[in-house]
Parts: structure tokens; C-alpha cells; sequence
């Protein structure tokens, strides 16, 4: 009986602590004041292509952004998206929109998100009713 409990406590354990526990897109919108704040820009943009890298470990997306909201951001930049959780999701179909938090790299106009998805598709945005502005 004992084993029982205890595999049935290490399963229901182990399944929670690796699950993304909501949305990250949705987490992005309801705790945007807060990821303004920490992160070093936030803009809309264009996604213009993705590339997946290091064994799909880390995704490299080239954006145009369209308006900065934080970091004085323009023209075309890169987005080193780490893929290293169950929160991480990556950027789908070029041309679509997306408004992006991401802090700065060592490069000029290269920026990172690590671990955590910290952008919202536009799509998700309107269905969240959810507005930077």
C-alpha cells in the first residue's frame, strides 16, 4: 500500500513541476507592467524568418519591428529564443505579428528570451482584449 502511495505521489509531482501551469502568452499579458519593467525592450514587430539552431534548443528570429514601446528599438532585429523549458514556445509563420519583451545581448540589435516565452502573438493579444497602450 505504501509503494503505491508513494508512486502515486512521485507521478503526480513529477507531471506538475514540468508543466507550463498556463499559458505563457496569456502570462505574458497578464503580467506585462511587471515584464516591462525587467526586461530591456518591448516592441510590435513583423516576424521575417526563424531559424531553429543547437539541436532545436535555441531559435533565431529575425523581426522588423513596427512601434517600440521600451529600448528605443527600430529597424530589423534578431531574437535569440532559448527553448529551455516548458514555458519556452517558439515564434510560428513569417509575416505574422507579435509583441515581443526581450533584454539586450553583447550585440547591437540581437536580444535574448530565455526559458520563458515573453511574447504575445498578436492573435492572442485580441482574444485576450490585451493592449500595451
Amino acid at each position: 500500500m505504501k509503494h503505491i502511495i508513494l508512486t502515486i505521489l512521485i507521478l503526480a509531482f513529477s507531471t506538475a513541476s514540468h508543466a507550463c501551469i498556463m499559458s505563457p502568452f496569456k502570462r505574458t499579458a497578464m503580467d506585462s507592467d511587471r515584464m516591462l519593467q525587467e526586461y530591456d525592450v518591448m516592441f510590435f514587430g513583423r516576424l521575417d524568418s526563424e531559424e531553429m539552431i543547437q539541436d532545436g534548443r535555441k531559435q533565431v528570429a529575425t523581426f522588423t519591428v513596427i512601434k517600440s514601446y521600451k529600448g528605443n528599438v527600430s529597424g530589423v532585429v534578431v531574437i535569440n529564443n532559448k527553448l529551455s523549458s516548458s514555458c519556452s514556445r517558439v515564434f510560428q509563420i513569417p509575416n505574422s505579428a507579435f509583441y515581443v519583451f526581450a533584454k539586450s545581448a553583447e550585440t547591437e540589435g540581437v536580444y535574448e528570451i530565455s526559458g520563458f516565452a515573453s511574447f504575445i502573438p498578436l492573435g492572442n493579444a485580441m482574444e485576450y482584449e490585451w493592449s500595451p497602450e
